[in-house]
Parts: structure tokens; sequence; C-alpha cells
């Protein structure tokens, strides 16, 4: 067998995709995706050697195509992946490693044909996926809010919240700084995060423009003592348990919880260990989870796909105007006014377009922009104040 580290800059268009006729598994213990790849390119002016690397680099593109779908679907049905196989394809590198040719022939037109069995590593495929994925969404802003207790007592300490708030900064993703939020709108966070009140978290989210909020709880209690060496050892069993939320819509994107055992010399310091171990896992399943429930299109009010429109300063009949104007637009299947209210309108455009894509239709039509997240377009309104 041979094998070869090939590292291809993608550049496919998802018009184009091939139709898998192989077999793909993700292999959990070893992370290995295993897929079989073909390959092809013309003879030229009887250049079978020149034609035989084209061949190759054609099935090292098609193995990543089908590592890419299998790791895709392994973590999510995945219902219109086309929506970012351009942006995934035009910027990602992909690894693959053992490439073993099984087959090489030649047509009657003078097309020469490989066919592989490839491996693909899943964790160097994260690693190159992850920032495309984050950038075809558009930078959606993550908001965390995680109740945090040892005990029947509120820890204040934040370490879970912290942990999680690290994993989606990895990833690339926006995040909203609990710590100065609270500071900023006066907003007792505290009381929102022991309350798990789902609208209520919302609506924080909200405040701050968030698109997407982590709820959820850790809470780690004492299950055995002992003392070793005259120093009392605690036996802790901490969970951490997290729900992902479009704030626009309630859709739930995804939810984890993972459990941790663990020692330390008071019920509190085992607590903080097994939160430190359990919210990085849970958080790492809960980023895929996020990240490809806003690409499957399966989330309904998703970034690129129901944009959150609100125009402040905007008359009746100018209002009145935009709704049609948006509803005329090509690729626009629905726009559904919301609210409203001392001229301010909310919309919810649903489209094929994305965040920007609509802030510049509103643009060209006189309205003033002045902010855009990934699902949200925020402006002032045809002759407003």
């Amino acid at each position: 067998m041979r094998k070869i580290l090939f590292i291809a800059l993608l550049s496919i268009s998802a018009a184009v995709l091939p139709q898998c006729r192989a077999y793909a598994a993700v292999a959990a213990a070893s992370e290995i995706i295993s897929v079989e790849a073909e390959g092809f390119a013309p003879i030229k002016d009887g250049g079978r050697n020149a034609a035989r690397e084209e061949a190759r680099r054609s099935a090292y593109r098609d193995a990543l195509e089908k590592a890419l779908g299998a790791y895709v679907d392994g973590i999510t049905k995945v219902e219109n992946y086309q929506v970012i196989s351009d942006k995934v394809f035009s910027q990602t590198q992909g690894i693959v490693k053992d490439f073993d040719v099984v087959r090489e022939w030649e047509d009657d037109d003078g097309i020469l044909y490989i066919s592989a069995l490839c491996k693909v590593s899943s964790a160097a495929l994260d690693g190159v996926l992850g920032p495309a994925v984050i950038d075809a969404l558009g930078n959606p802003r993550i908001m965390v809010l995680i109740d945090e207790r040892i005990g029947d007592k509120q820890s204040f300490l934040s370490t879970a919240e912290g942990e999680v708030q690290r994993a989606f900064e990895k990833a690339g993703y926006l995040l909203v700084d609990s710590s100065q939020a609270d500071v900023l709108k006066n907003i007792d966070l505290a009381s929102a995060r022991a309350s798990g009140d789902d609208e209520t978290m919302r609506e924080i989210a909200r405040t701050f423009r968030a698109d997407v909020i982590i709820t959820g709880k850790a809470y780690g209690s004492s299950f055995a003592q002992q003392k070793v060496s005259g120093v009392n050892i605690f036996g802790v069993r901490s969970t951490v348990q997290l729900k992902a939320v479009l704030a626009n819509s309630a859709y739930q994107l995804g939810s984890e919880t993972f459990e941790e055992k663990t020692k330390g010399v008071s019920a509190e310091d085992g607590a903080i260990k097994g939160f430190q171990a359990a919210a990085p896992r849970a958080a790492k399943s809960i980023v895929h989870k996020v990240a490809y429930a806003l690409i499957s299109g399966s989330a309904g009010g998703i970034p690129g796909r129901t944009v959150n429109v609100k125009i402040m300063g905007i008359s009746f009949s100018d209002a009145k105007k935009l709704r049609e104007l948006l509803s005329g637009v090509d690729g626009v299947t629905g726009v559904y006014q919301r609210e409203y209210r001392s001229k301010n309108l909310v919309l919810d455009v649903v489209s094929d377009k994305t965040a920007e894509d609509i802030a510049s239709i509103l643009d060209e039509h006189g309205v003033e922009i002045e902010d855009i997240t990934s699902a949200t377009v925020e402006g002032r309104g045809i002759g407003g104040d």
C-alpha cells in the first residue's frame, strides 16, 4: 500500500459534484473516514503519465468530497448541502491519507480512469472545514449563559460557561461577552441563568443582537468522602447540560449532556475539575450541531434563509411600500410583518439571500443601514428621523 499525504486546494462547483457511488464509513476509534474515490483525465498527445497525475488529483478531490459528506452526515442530516458547498470547496484545503489504487483503465474516448481506496482524518477535516463553515454562515453571534451550581448553591465562578465560550471562539464564532453584558444593559444575568426561562434567555440574546443562545446547567454534587493522610477527599459527580436555540425563532439546534466523576479536597474543588473536563466535550459537540443545523436548512430561521429586518423611523405608507418591494425580489419566498409600532417596522424575510444581500437591496431603496449580523438587518427608514 502506498501512503501519500496530499494537500489539495479545492475549487469545485456544487453543480458538478459527482455522484457518490462508493461506500463511506466513519471509524470512531481511529477518527478515519474511508471512501472509494474515482478520478479521470484525458490522455493528450499520448501523454499517459501526465493524464495519470491529473486523474490522481481528480481522485483526491473526489475523496475529499465524499469524506466531507460522510463527516457532515455523521453529525446531523444535511438536507441542503449545496447551500455552502461552493464556499467550502473554494476555500478549503483537505488532507487525504492512504491513497491505494485499486484499478486503472482507459476507455474508448482516450480517458484515463483511476479507482482508489482512500482514508481521510476526520480531525484534520474538521480543522479545515470549520472556518469555511463559519464564514459561509456569515459569522453568527453566540451568547452563552449557563447556570452553575455546586450542591444546592449557585456558583459564580462560571467555569463551565468559560469553557463553552472558548470552544465557540476557537471555532471562529463571534461571541457576546456575558461578563460585560450585565453592566452594559443593567441586566441581572445571574438571576436569568438561575431562572432557566427560555423566553427570558432569548430576549437577552436579542437585546445583544446574538443569533444563537447557548443555555444550560452545570451542577456538581459530592457522593463520597474519605480521609487520606489526614486530608478529606471528596468524590464529586459533575454534569454539564447544554442547549443551543435560535434567538429569533426558538428553534432548538441541538443539545448535549456530559458527566464526569472527579476527586477534590472539597466539593467545590472536585466540581470545578469536573466542569473543566465535561464542558469542553459538551461544547465541542454542540459547536458541530449548531454549525451543521444552520447549514442543513433544517433550522427554519437560519442565517441566509430567514432574515429579521428592523427599520426605525419609517411611516406606515413607506413600510407598506417596503414590504411590497421585498416581496417582489427574486428569490424571496415570504415577507412577514411581525410588528409596526411607533414608526418602527419589524419583518421576517424568507429567501435564499443572506442578510448582507437584503441590506444591499434596502440600501439601494433609501434605507440607511445601521447594523448587520448573520441573521438580522437594522436600519433607519426612508425619510427617517
